[in-house]
């Protein structure tokens, strides 16, 4: 399916076919987050733990 739409960006070059495109791929990557799938990419790791490392104090 991505491919559908990635081919319709290499076509017409316009900006909206690849937002499509790219909405579609994040939609998924979201999706195999919640499903449990782990091989997909972190964006939401907590290095800090519960405290940032801000300086502030709980």
């Amino acid at each position: 399916m991505e491919e559908l739409y990635w081919n319709r960006f290499t076509e017409t070059g316009k900006i909206t076919d690849y937002l499509t495109y790219r909405g579609i791929t994040l939609c998924k990557q979201v999706m195999s987050r919640f499903e449990g799938d782990t091989g997909g990419e972190s964006d939401y790791i907590d290095w800090d733990g519960a405290v940032g490392s801000a300086g502030r104090g709980v």
